[in-house]
């Protein structure tokens, strides 16, 4: 007697935190920013944006208010290499607190906390007033129990921006190639028996296109996520009175989503700007759509010109709702 067992079941991918966005800006428009440059610089969606001159060193500090006790903490600073060149630094901060932890009796162990960071800087070069290329690179690290070793990975981004006009602008990326996390769980679960499992980011290929004047902005971007999964089988084999006999093998899946984004802004005053952006999360699904929103407000300080940023954003499927604040600097 043959039969077959299956043990694998898609919980989602590896670095998911990290795509969450950058600030309330570039998240109160659905994050369509791969081609977008009127918002200010942002390279974490395309590292050619870090090429263009914004005349001002940018600064941008956020914090998030989130359900399930989860924390999301963005920093970044672009500053400008002449002539035509630019150089970003950004870090993303991530994680759930105060999980609880039980024996497989069921028994309370105490909490621990989980956390995820990504390192990243991005460098571009302005070739033409019309054409940018970038390249970013990327050190994530992953932390969540203190018997699971630290994972780490280095990912890589590439993109350009290509200006067809004084309004309309192009950009495409490819994102976290070479990205992912070996995880070892013998010491975690007292296993005798252990692998590594690799845990793949998926790699993201997106196409912006925005309109831009001085006071509206449409953008919008299509992204094809490529995925690749570690699927276990296991196989047992039996005969009358003997002892089942089980082969395990391990197969790589590939599957893709699509992913469709649209956000505006309207600079209603010099010192106010409403925003606003819609997602669907998977083209596939018709029910995967979300709203978000936001706004600015530019202080009346000479130094530094600071601004603060608020984004309402509703998390794909209805899971929950986000908000976010930042504080951006003119150095």
């Amino acid at each position: 007697m043959a039969g077959e067992v299956s043990y694998a079941q898609n919980g989602g991918f590896a670095g998911a935190a990290t795509r969450l966005g950058n600030g309330p800006r570039a998240m109160s428009m659905a994050n369509a920013f791969t081609a977008t440059t009127s918002e200010g610089i942002y390279p974490y969606y395309n590292p050619a944006l870090v090429a263009e001159s914004s005349g001002f060193k940018q600064f941008d500090l956020s914090v998030s208010s989130m359900s399930f006790d989860r924390v999301f903490q963005t920093v970044g600073g672009n500053f400008k290499l002449p002539p035509n060149a630019g150089i970003s630094f950004g870090i993303i901060r991530a994680g759930v607190k105060d999980i609880d932890e039980r024996s497989l009796s069921g028994y309370p162990l105490g909490s621990f906390n989980a956390s995820e960071y990504q390192l990243f800087s991005a460098f571009g070069v302005q070739f033409s007033s019309k054409f940018n290329a970038g390249i970013s690179f990327k050190l994530s690290l992953a932390n969540y129990h203190e018997d699971l070793s630290t994972a780490s990975s280095v990912g890589v981004d590439l993109g350009i921006l290509y200006k067809i006009s004084n309004s309309f602008n192009f950009g495409f990326t490819i994102q976290d190639m070479f990205a992912n996390y070996t995880w070892n769980s013998k010491d975690l679960y007292n296993l005798q028996q252990n692998r590594n499992v690799v845990n793949t980011f998926p790699t993201r290929f997106k196409w912006g296109l925005s309109y831009q004047n001085e006071t509206f902005t449409v953008a919008s971007e299509f992204e094809v996520q490529s995925y690749l999964s570690e699927v276990d089988k296991r196989e047992f084999f039996t005969t009358n009175n003997s002892t089942p006999d089980f082969i395990d093998t391990i197969n790589e899946v590939s599957t893709s989503s699509g992913i469709f984004r649209i956000g505006g802004s309207w600079k209603a005053h010099e010192r106010f700007t409403l925003r606003g952006g819609y997602r669907i999360t998977d083209t596939a699904n018709s029910e995967s759509g979300s709203m978000s929103s936001g706004f600015s407000v530019n202080l009346p300080f000479d130094a530094l010109s600071p601004s603060i940023d608020y984004a309402f954003v509703i998390e794909p499927y209805n899971v929950a709702n986000m908000h976010v604040f930042a504080l951006r600097l003119h150095l």
